[in-house]
């Protein structure tokens, strides 16, 4: 059965993919290295946008295995983060406990989105704020990190201020970083290029029997 209308209308899906707004990823090397977890470490996102968490990483004989950093990171509510105390274990986000894994530094992902189809998903609403915070697991101790995350509304982000590196330490935050690879990550989905998908609308565009 003939559909004529087929064609513009997986043509008008196609556009209007390829005029969505870009997503980002903004970086955070998590470490007591990373000199802006000294004062009010604040990330500013848009709804679609990615966390990337880089866990701490040591190349093999670099350092004691039982000073390497290994940290178990809760997504709370601003009392807990203030405190730096979670509330309970089902608050508990991610783990990097493998700081000297042969593929890279472990990487979790967070997108942040309004929406989600996965049970385990969080939702994120624009003009409001979540707040990371981690304990160590290496040793016993008090020594808190903490991330304050903004979801704002297009258009009032202010431009990412990057860190320095400091040298024979594990990294801060550096935006051009190569990860090896993401070895862990939250149930969202990554996004994709809309040139992917208008890749698989090219064969119901083209007319058959040509």
């Amino acid at each position: 059965m003939a559909r004529p209308w087929l064609p513009l209308a997986l043509l008008g899906l196609a556009a209007g993919l390829c005029g969505a707004a870009p997503v980002e990823r903004h970086t955070v090397f998590w470490n007591s290295s990373n000199p802006r977890f000294l004062s009010d470490y604040t990330v500013e996102v848009h709804l679609n946008d990615y966390l990337d968490i880089i866990c701490p990483h040591y190349e093999e004989g670099s350092a004691d295995p039982r000073a390497m950093e290994r940290y178990t990171l809760y997504l709370v509510e601003l009392e807990e983060f203030q405190s730096c105390k979670p509330r309970s274990k089902e608050q508990i986000r991610w783990e990097c406990n493998k700081p000297s894994a042969l593929h890279g530094p472990e990487k979790f992902s967070e997108k942040f989105q309004r929406f989600t189809p996965f049970t385990l998903g969080k939702e994120f609403k624009e003009g409001h704020s979540y707040y990371y915070i981690s304990k160590p697991i290496h040793h016993h101790g008090e020594a808190c990190l903490k991330l304050k995350v903004m979801v704002t509304a297009k258009g009032t982000q202010a431009p990412p201020v990057p860190a320095a590196t400091q040298k024979g330490r594990i990294q801060a935050d550096d935006a051009a970083a190569h990860v090896l690879r993401s070895v862990g990550q939250n149930s969202a989905m990554r996004g994709s290029s809309p040139f992917t998908f208008i890749s698989f609308l090219l064969p119901l565009l083209v007319p058959q029997g040509l």
